[in-house]
């Protein structure tokens, strides 16, 4: 597959659609009744509509060709709630999207499969569950891995399961072969010390030891609410956080933000530029400090591609 010369991603995450209807009495549990009380509290305060809708326009104004979304669209994984984020994507007109679920997704493990079915086609699930959801156009190949399971209370854990794990090395692998530029997308940060362990992804070594065989060109992830730059131990692999986009801007550290991200394409190597976009007042973004530019290796092309893929 070929590819252009440039390609523009919108990269944001924990959105936490503000919400309208409470838990029925059959959806009440104890780990719902805690995040309801912080909702009440403390984070309806900070997560609204109008810094989201900012984030929304902005990104339009960039024209991207893809998005990519990592996870915490909601609150309590209520139906209702998944209801409300299947129709905040329909009318959003975003261009190609790819998907992956948080921990808030996942916060109670109650008729999953449906809620899921709700949100697939930006999800790009295989039902037979025989490869990873891609999204493959103009030489980008977006891969998602889903770190999202239900916890105890007081926990927001990640985990992947093996047959994940095998089926990611199977499509770097795959992706690599046929010259596309790979990028991961996930919930839960793939490195250490980005959130506290209560948090943390249960299988980093496990995940980490696949980058190091395979590679990848980016990573991008939620959870963390903030916007950070880092890499993959013993690798030169960039690893992109963001903050939540709809968080209101009360502090630089996590006020609403995106990820614009330019992809370059040459004959050895992709430039990959990160711009980080941040809200300065309720309506206003602008960008945060000077774009970071990694030029990635650029394999030859060894294989016709022809792993069973969601292109667009």
């Amino acid at each position: 597959m070929s590819s252009v010369s440039s390609v523009r991603i919108a990269h944001f995450s924990d959105l936490h659609l503000p919400f309208s209807q409470f838990p029925r009495l059959r959806e009440i549990r104890f780990k719902r009744v805690l995040s309801l009380l912080s909702w009440k509290l403390n984070r309806r305060y900070i997560y609204q509509w109008e810094p989201l809708a900012a984030i929304i326009q902005d990104i339009h104004q960039a024209r991207p060709d893809f998005t990519a979304i990592t996870g915490d669209m909601i609150n309590f994984g209520l139906f209702s709630e998944f209801f409300q984020a299947r129709h905040w994507l329909q009318q959003q007109h975003l261009p190609p999207t790819l998907l992956v679920l948080g921990n808030h997704e996942t916060l109670i493990h109650e008729n999953h499969h449906a809620k899921k079915a709700l949100l697939n086609p930006w999800l790009r699930e295989d039902l037979e569950n025989t490869r990873l959801p891609t999204l493959i156009d103009k030489g980008i190949a977006l891969i998602g891995i889903n770190t999202a399971v239900p916890s105890l209370p007081f926990l927001a854990i990640g985990r992947i399961e093996k047959k994940q794990l095998a089926l990611l090395e199977t499509c770097l692998q795959e992706t690599r072969s046929a010259g596309l530029c790979r990028i991961v997308i996930l919930h839960h940060p793939p490195v250490r010390h980005l959130v506290r362990h209560r948090k943390a992804l249960i299988d980093l070594e496990a995940l980490q030891e696949i980058f190091y065989k395979n590679g990848t060109e980016l990573i991008l992830h939620g959870h963390s609410h903030r916007a950070t730059i880092t890499t993959i131990p013993r690798t030169e692999i960039p690893v992109i956080g963001t903050t939540s986009a709809s968080h209101i801007p009360s502090s630089p550290q996590k006020a609403a933000g995106w990820n614009c991200i330019d992809i370059q394409s040459f004959p050895d190597s992709w430039h990959i530029t990160v711009q980080r976009r941040a809200l300065t007042t309720p309506h206003n973004l602008q960008n945060d400090a000077q774009p970071h530019t990694f030029i990635r290796p650029r394999p030859s092309i060894q294989t016709s591609f022809s792993v069973n893929t969601h292109h667009v």
